[in-house]
């Protein structure tokens, strides 16, 4: 049986459920979030990072992404619960033909691993920090393998009432299936950090310091058609856990998703859906 750590909720999810999604929509999700990890790796300094840290990697985008910034020599670890999308990592890293820095995935909860002390200079993640059971022992553990000083930069969703990706399917569904939703709170999910002060709080109790939050606003676009970016939505996101959860017919299914597929013709402006 494979250890999950201190949450096998979450390890449970994401190998046998979301993470079989992600592994589907992987290339999807990558060309959706460009502006969002963009905004991640902005002005990254690099220079003396020999060794970063990459937690709730995934398929390994933001992993191999960081890789190419640094030298051979140096290393990046992808961290993820998931068994199978560290599967689709390796699988892609080992396609890859570059120059960059060694790779290695791991599988574990970043919130109990036995990370080697004071061994990273640098940890990342794109929204992959929202999911522990305990978040203020997470974020201790991670900051006993970043040595003195070493930054972590991290990026999390807004709050879903100005979350238009989240909330424009969300709401599309929850129309039709007239089901009633449960507003995300602070349970780990895709919106437990969305309070600012919230996260803060868990970072200082952690032990962090010289904390710095910022909202961004930007725009999570596709060159999907319509119909394609209607399936997308109805298999990921909040769109998809209201479906999930209400448990449609065949026919209120087949209406949510031409809905989906109207919304996306509406905020079409040439090839691209905003």
């Amino acid at each position: 049986m494979t250890d999950y750590g201190e949450n096998p909720k979450q390890g449970q999810y994401w190998n046998e459920d979301s993470g079989t999604a992600w592994i589907t929509y992987d290339a999807a999700m990558n060309e959706r979030l460009q502006p969002i990890t963009d905004i991640l790796f902005q002005d990254m300094a690099t220079h003396g990072i020999e060794q970063a840290l990459d937690i709730g990697c995934g398929a390994g985008a933001t992993t191999r992404r960081m890789a190419s910034l640094l030298n051979r020599g140096d290393r990046v670890v992808g961290l993820d619960i998931s068994d199978s999308l560290l599967a689709a990592a390796r699988a892609q890293s080992m396609a890859d033909d570059a120059d960059t820095a060694a790779i290695d995935y791991i599988q574990a909860d970043a919130q109990s691993h036995g990370f080697e002390t004071q061994s990273f200079d640098l940890m990342l993640s794109r929204f992959g920090v929202m999911f522990f059971g305990e978040p203020v022992r997470a974020f201790a553990n991670i900051r006993s393998a970043m040595r003195p000083g070493a930054p972590i930069r991290f990026v999390c969703w807004a709050p879903l009432e100005v979350n238009e990706f989240f909330l424009a399917p969300l709401q599309i569904a929850l129309d039709i299936t007239k089901f009633e939703f449960q507003w995300p709170g602070r349970d780990p999910g895709p919106l437990a950090f969305s309070d600012h002060d919230y996260v803060r709080s868990i970072l200082r109790d952690a032990g962090f310091s010289a904390i710095t939050i910022d909202r961004v606003e930007t725009e999570v676009t596709t060159k999907d058609h319509p119909e394609a970016n209607a399936i997308f939505m109805m298999n990921m996101g909040m769109g998809f856990r209201a479906i999930e959860l209400s448990k449609p017919d065949d026919q209120t299914r087949e209406d949510i998703r031409q809905a989906l597929i109207a919304d996306g013709r509406a905020h079409q402006e040439g090839q691209t859906i905003s």
